[in-house]
């Protein structure tokens, strides 16, 4: 059994025909403080063909539970797809413990390359008045079997999402922090944003009239960008609390920055009508989280076209925007005849090539069968994931997600 610090939990029984119980692996991941996400995984999917098959206990919330899997399709309800596998939470604790939990609660099942993703969830909070959840549908066994099994061992590994559904307050440190964004009393930073991009040598010596100033302090910048942190150590004309001034950025696209610096979000509308703006700042004053955060959202709300493609080519090299590179590299090649009609690569650099055939690469494995080209044991295979699945695992263990793909795959083989 594996309570809620433990990583492996498992032991194996069968208990009828119909049902039986398997070994399974539940490794507990990073999650939001009212919530508690577990990965399951079972082995050698292909082999079970039993109509339910229950995993290996867990403890959350004070309570026993486990996964019921209907590997072979769940037909006892006509509404999904004959054939459909089916996952549900049961809960194993007798009524001893007085209130049952009420809680939300999701599945997700993901390829092994973390590009596709299936979810399932229950819109609203199941009160667990009986110690059986709904029946939650992923998709038909033959899809399962294709796209979403470990390639090594055939194995297929479920994620569960469980969040109180109970008020618990928040760690104020958060927005005590937020709450000294732009206090000119207490700053011992002042950054003088021009509103014009001309601006001579004198007028850098000297206060610009059109202007805006913004206030900060040097202990937050010093653990959250090294690059602001460092223009607050430099000696200005003036002396040390003389204004410092950012003359290469527009006034409100340099207060989102410093107001993600102090634990601010930026909304979603600001990050699709801005995102290069921000990359480019971020990229300059070393905030990556935003840069990254920018880099997804200009990912996802611009039109790839055959026109632009090379344009945001050029600029996600210089800016090192592996995810945008990504998406344009798949692009290329699954528009490959229009591109090659339509675009001129004589600008693109060499290296860039290496990305291409790592998108070609990744297209051929979607097509491949079930069984696919067999990696070497006990590795994993690097060059065939995504961006994101990437950055997640080097996330995972605490070090820097910037980077090409070479450079995260690199990080990552000197981890592993």
């Amino acid at each position: 059994m594996a309570d809620e610090n433990n990583s492996v939990s498992g032991a194996s029984s069968s208990e009828d025909g119909s049902t039986t119980s398997v070994q399974t692996k539940i490794k507990k991941e990073p999650c939001q403080p009212k919530g508690r996400k577990f990965s399951v995984t079972f082995d050698h999917f292909r082999a079970l063909t039993h109509h339910t098959v229950c995993s290996s206990k867990f403890v959350c919330f004070g309570h026993e539970w486990r996964l019921q899997i209907h590997p072979g399709g769940y037909t006892d309800y006509p509404k999904p797809p004959k054939g459909s596998v089916g996952v549900c939470l049961e809960r194993i604790t007798a009524n001893t413990a007085g209130k049952w939990p009420n809680v939300k609660y999701a599945f997700e099942v993901k390829s092994p390359d973390g590009r596709v993703s299936l979810q399932a969830a229950v819109d609203k909070q199941h009160r667990y008045y009986s110690n059986m959840s709904h029946v939650c549908y992923l998709s038909t066994r033959s899809d399962i079997k294709h796209r979403f099994l470990d390639r090594k061992s055939g194995a297929l590994t479920i994620s569960l999402t469980m969040e109180l559904d109970e008020f618990i307050p928040k760690n104020p440190l958060s927005s005590t922090i937020l709450k000294l964004f732009g206090d000119e009393e207490s700053s011992d930073v002042t950054f003088e944003i021009a509103k014009k991009e001309d601006i001579t040598k004198k007028r850098k010596r000297d206060k610009a009239s059109s202007s805006v100033q913004l206030y900060a302090h040097r202990f937050i910048l010093e653990h959250t960008s090294s690059e602001l942190a460092a223009l607050c150590e430099s000696s200005p004309e003036g002396g040390m609390n003389a204004p410092i001034l950012i003359d290469d950025i527009k006034v409100d696209v340099f207060r989102h920055l410093l107001f993600y610096v102090y634990g601010g979000n930026v909304s979603q509308e600001y990050f699709i009508a801005n995102a290069k703006y921000l990359i480019d700042a971020a990229d300059k004053y070393g905030v990556v989280n935003l840069k990254l955060e920018a880099e997804a959202w200009y990912v996802h709300s611009t039109k790839i076209t055959a026109d632009n493609v090379i344009d945001n080519l050029l600029y996600a090299d210089a800016k090192n925007c592996a995810l945008l590179k990504e998406a344009l590299m798949d692009y290329i090649v699954k528009n490959k005849k229009k591109v090659i009609k339509k675009v001129s690569f004589k600008e693109v650099p060499g290296d860039i090539y290496k990305d291409l055939l790592a998108a070609v690469s990744r297209v051929l494995e979607d097509s491949d069968d079930d069984d696919g080209e067999e990696v070497e044991e006990g590795k994993d295979d690097y060059a065939s994931m995504g961006i994101g699945v990437l950055r997640q695992k080097l996330h995972e263990k605490g070090m820097d997600i910037d980077g090409s793909r070479d450079t995260l795959i690199t990080a990552l083989k000197k981890i592993s």
